[in-house]
């Protein structure tokens, strides 16, 4: 479900605005993605990215770290665990692990990146570890295994014939 890192980075530069920086304990909270409204948003953006409804079913959780009063190192920890079924069109993908950490972090430049690892289902498709710098958008770094754009694959497989 890494396509919501933009939406965690947003939930990040909240916290981190309204948070003062002596606070020492970082934040922890848990997304359980069983959610009927997490659903709910991941069915509407399907629609939007494969042009037809998309039922999405999925149980694990996510588990958000943020660490607060630290200008440098690791800001934000997005721990997954996943497991999500995709049905339209009589058809069914089922991805039976959606794992690893995402670390959100200011690189050298001072810009706002994520490195993900494990599955990347969304943006760079490589079960490894991407670095995505989340101001221009580009990738930084990549390695690992290559399995193609997922949503790309995702729409074609369970498309109306």
């Amino acid at each position: 479900m890494r396509r919501f890192a933009p939406f965690l980075f947003a939930c990040l530069l909240a916290i981190l605005t309204t948070v003062p920086a002596s606070a020492a304990r970082p934040e922890r909270f848990v997304i359980d993605v069983s959610d009927p409204a997490f659903e709910a948003d991941t069915e509407a953006f399907l629609l939007e990215v494969c042009g037809y409804a998309i039922d999405f079913d999925a149980t694990g959780h996510i588990v958000v770290i943020i660490k607060t009063g630290t200008s440098r190192g690791v800001l934000e920890v997005d721990a997954y665990n996943l497991h999500e079924t995709y049905s339209a069109n009589g058809k069914t993908l089922v991805v039976n692990v959606d794992a690893g950490p995402d670390l959100f972090r200011l690189n050298a430049d001072g810009q706002l990146v994520v490195a993900i690892t494990g599955r990347s289902i969304t943006g760079s498709g490589v079960i490894g570890r991407t670095v995505l710098n989340l101001e221009t958008f580009e990738i930084e770094f990549q390695a690992g295994n290559d399995q193609g754009d997922f949503l790309e694959r995702l729409c074609s497989e369970l498309a109306p014939n």
